[in-house]
């Protein structure tokens, strides 16, 4: 009958037929943790109890590990925040307007610098920011109390803090470590089925959408691992095995990939042998513990395998099979030490000499993630904007309530400014709050006046707020439950004494209300951004760094390149999707930019290792090369057809040396090339005999 009736209130949308009992689980978690905080304010006589409680809805996370990560980067951001209004206030309160500016300035920075930080941690930026507005303008009229305020703030946050952490601890908790690993093992699965699929069709699957997954499965690892520090649970998998999991997964995609490309491109003309030993490495994919082969074995096939048979009709098919050898092998070592490290990490077995020599190539620093520095300064200046328009409303009409609204459109500017377009969600926001307010006087001025004591309270307010739990612990509808929720919480404004004041809840929830606007409304001029666009400035922001990456004198990490790149497929895909765009043609051409920046590090390697006269050479196709991807990344699809094929002709002509070169860089180099030319010009005519020899 409850969930019938909840379904026609909010729709079926918001609660489906289904029922989750884990969902359930984390809303009375959160409650109990909520009615805890708010009893030890009123205990301790908090200036403003309800802060506690609704920092407790803030910090709520389905998974425990994630409870205590939040915690901390809010207590550090807090921390921050409350320090830095300490220090301005007492300095400027005498110039409202420069006090004001300097809040916001330290606010605008902190946030940009959260964008620089698209992990967790960026949530500690956050609230240092708009935790100085919110101490610095609430202390403007009595202003040698603003560590008075601060304190009260810090020791509300803290408490509240402790109490969702407590309970989400302690309560049947749900372990990040259990996600992580569920999460690893499918990935592992999709990369073991997509390879065992390529090399026994021997056929591209065009449509596998596993590729685009794996793409945003690596970057969800990066973000897991930050709560992983924070988990409880008795046995946790050691990070080095998760980090070289992240490497090793991030090479199946530019790997698989271009072993499609090599078997596209050879069609039917492949030789029996080489059937016979792609059958061999599918088997081993596909099981490898019946296998009557080991992955060493299937190396050594690969190396002693005869690149040049007779039946081969031209030179360049010899090529494109010594590319796919090369590629079939990395790909074998690669799957091989994915499947030790997931055994490691589930704890089955200890880590083997491969796993550990595979784990010591990790590149230690933090994985590099993609960043957009036009959008975070489009982020700066809509939250410019929204509190200086509220703040200069407030000062020139010594609006009472103008603190609030500056406050506010501080909030919400920041919350949601990693948004392509955070404008809809404002909106929704700012409408979901609207409808907590009618909630929040009727609580007010009907059920409040009836209560006698804490237990009557904390029941009269468990059937909305065990609702809004429900609704938060479901991602769809997180931003409409945390409207409402804090709306709610706000509008009530617990304290120790309960006054009815109608007219003081009409304008300080008018003032909330202008502040999302105010928001709403910047964020509309200055950072909406559609999904579109935001995909065709992913691709671009490849193509500059591919640019960057060919012009450059020392190499740069293999890592830090496929991460950054897989990264930005991760982001690109679902931008596409949402647009309805064509994801395969226009995401293949990211994924096409990730391999030519893997085949040129081979190459550049090559040049800085070769001792042989044909290095100038290919400094000079380095060159071409770097032109071309400055004319991709300024918006063209397609180089100028003699542009096309002079870097076209300077391939072969660095094909044809191939007899000259050292065999220590042979086979790297060729596929290297070999890659390049299929990423460019996937179309072109294979070259004749009279230009490769």
């Amino acid at each position: 009958m409850t969930r019938t009736l909840l379904s026609r209130i909010f729709g079926d949308a918001i609660f489906p037929g289904s029922f989750d009992p884990r969902w359930a689980l984390f809303s009375a978690n959160s409650f109990i943790a909520a009615m805890l905080a708010i009893y030890l304010a009123f205990r301790l006589g908090l200036q403003r109890p309800y802060w506690a409680m609704l920092t407790v809805y803030l910090t709520a996370q389905p998974l425990a590990g994630a409870v205590r990560s939040r915690a901390v980067y809010r207590l550090l951001g807090t921390l921050l925040g409350a320090s830095a209004a300490v220090a301005f206030v007492p300095l400027l309160v005498n110039q409202p307007s420069l006090m004001t500016l300097a809040i916001t300035s330290w606010a605008a920075f902190c946030l940009y610098v959260s964008l620089q930080d698209r992990t967790p941690r960026s949530y500690a930026f956050v609230l240092a920011g708009y935790t100085a507005t919110t101490v610095a303008f609430s202390s403007v009229a009595a202003p040698h109390l603003v560590f008075d305020v601060a304190l009260a703030r810090v020791e509300e946050i803290v408490l509240g803090i402790c109490c969702a952490t407590a309970v989400h601890t302690l309560l049947f908790p749900s372990y990040v470590t259990s996600a992580l690993i569920k999460s690893i093992d499918a990935a592992v699965r999709d990369a073991s089925a997509w390879t065992a699929d390529v090399f026994l069709k021997r056929a591209p699957t065009k449509s596998n959408a596993a590729r685009w997954r794996l793409a945003s499965d690596v970057t969800q690892f990066e973000i897991q691992l930050t709560h992983l520090r924070f988990d409880t649970a008795a046995a946790k998998p050691p990070i080095w095995a998760i980090r070289a999991v992240q490497d090793n997964l991030a090479l199946v995609l530019p790997t698989l990939t271009a072993i499609e490309d090599r078997l596209d491109a050879l069609g039917e003309r492949r030789t029996p042998e080489l059937d016979q030993l792609l059958s061999k490495l599918g088997e081993w994919v596909r099981a490898p513990a019946k296998s009557q082969h080991s992955a060493d074995d299937l190396m050594r096939f690969c190396a002693e395998f005869k690149v040049a048979p007779p039946a081969m009709q031209n030179e360049w098919d010899t090529f494109l099979v010594s590319s796919l050898i090369a590629k079939s092998r990395a790909m074998i070592e690669t799957l091989a030490v994915i499947l030790e490290l997931s055994e490691v990490i589930q704890g089955s077995k200890p880590a083997s000499r491969l796993a550990t020599a595979s784990a010591s190539k990790i590149h230690r620093a933090k994985r590099t993630l993609h960043r957009d520095q036009g959008l975070a300064a489009l982020s700066v200046a809509a939250f410019f904007a929204a509190v200086l328009g509220c703040a200069a409303v407030w000062i020139a009409t010594a609006w009472p309530e103008g603190g609030i609204a500056a406050q506010i459109a501080a909030i919400a500017a920041a919350l949601y400014s990693s948004l392509d377009d955070p404008a809809p969600t404002l909106m929704s926001y700012t409408l979901w709050t609207v409808a907590s307010l009618p909630i929040a006087a009727i609580y007010l001025f009907v059920i409040f006046p009836a209560v006698d004591g804490f237990p009557m309270l904390a029941a009269s307010l468990g059937p909305p707020f065990l609702v809004i739990g429900y609704l938060q612990a479901n991602p769809r509808h997180i931003v409409k439950a945390l409207a409402l929720g804090l709306g709610l919480i706000g509008a009530l404004d617990l304290q120790n004494r309960f006054l009815e004041d109608f007219a003081s809840f009409a304008n300080v929830n008018a003032a909330s209300l202008i502040g999302l606007i105010a928001a709403f409304l910047a964020v509309r001029a200055f950072r909406s951004v559609t999904a579109k666009h935001a995909a065709k400035r992913l691709i671009r922001h490849g193509w500059v760094d591919l640019a960057i990456l060919a012009g450059a004198h020392r190499p740069m990490n293999r890592e830090r390149w496929v991460g950054v790149m897989l990264d930005r497929l991760g982001l690109i895909v679902p931008r596409l999707a949402l647009s309805g765009t064509d994801v395969e043609t226009e995401a293949g051409r990211s994924l096409a930019a990730l391999q030519m920046g893997l085949d040129l590090l081979d190459l550049k390697s090559s040049v800085a290792n070769a001792n042989d006269h044909g290095s100038e050479h290919l400094e000079g196709l380095v060159v071409k090369l770097s032109h071309a991807f400055r004319w991709f990344a300024s918006g063209n699809i397609e180089l100028p057809l003699e542009d096309a094929q002079a870097l076209c002709a300077t391939i072969d002509t660095e094909l044809r040396e191939y007899c000259k070169w050292d065999a220590a860089i042979q086979r790297a180099r060729l596929t290297a090339l070999v890659g390049l030319r299929r990423a460019l010009f996937p179309d072109a005519p294979a070259p004749t005999g009279n230009r490769v020899a």
